[in-house]
C-alpha cells in the first residue's frame, strides 16, 4: 500500500505505508526506496483519461541532443515510474507515458485496508506473518 502526498501543485511524494520509505529515482533512472525525503522523491503526477495516473521524475529527464551531433535531435522526454509484467521496476529512460507498465490506477483505502495498516503497526505477530518469506512448498506451487 502506497501513500501519495502532494508536495506542490502537480508534484507528489510516494511513501510505502509498511516500510515507511519514499519511492525515489536516481540519475541512472533506477527506482529505489529512500529512508529520507529528498529531491529524488518528487514525481510529477498526471491524470489521464479513464482514471489512469502516471508519475514522472521531477528531477531527471532525457534532454535533446545538441545540434552538432550526427543523430537527429529528439524532444525532451520524461522518465516515468514503470513496473514490468514480473513486478520489477523498469529504468526511467526506457519508459514512455503511453506504455501500460507506466499507467497506475489509484484507489482510496476502505475500512478493511485501514484495519490492516493499523494491525501491521500495532501487532508484532501480524507484521511477522506478512513479512515472512514463503515456505518451500508455496514457492514450488507458484512456479507451476
Amino acid at each position: 500500500i502506497l501513500e501519495i502526498t502532494a508536495v506542490d501543485v502537480g508534484i507528489v511524494a510516494i511513501k510505502g505505508l509498511f516500510s515507511g520509505r519514499y519511492l525515489a529515482m536516481n540519475k541512472r533512472g533506477r527506482l529505489y526506496a529512500s529512508e529520507n525525503y529528498n529531491a529524488e522523491c518528487e514525481f510529477v503526477e498526471r491524470i489521464h483519461e479513464l482514471g489512469y495516473n502516471t508519475y514522472a521524475s521531477h528531477l531527471y529527464r532525457t534532454v535533446p541532443n545538441r545540434a552538432g551531433t550526427k543523430r537527429k535531435a529528439s524532444a525532451e522526454r520524461l522518465w516515468y515510474v514503470s513496473i514490468n509484467g514480473k513486478g520489477r521496476p523498469r529504468r526511467g529512460f526506457k519508459t514512455r507515458r503511453t506504455q501500460k507498465s507506466s499507467l497506475f490506477l489509484p484507489r482510496v483505502l476502505d475500512n478493511k485496508d485501514h484495519e490492516m495498516v493499523r494491525l501491521f503497526h500495532t501487532n508484532v505477530r501480524y507484521r511477522e506473518s506478512l513479512l515472512k518469506p514463503p515456505s518451500k512448498n508455496q514457492r514450488r506451487r507458484r512456479g507451476r
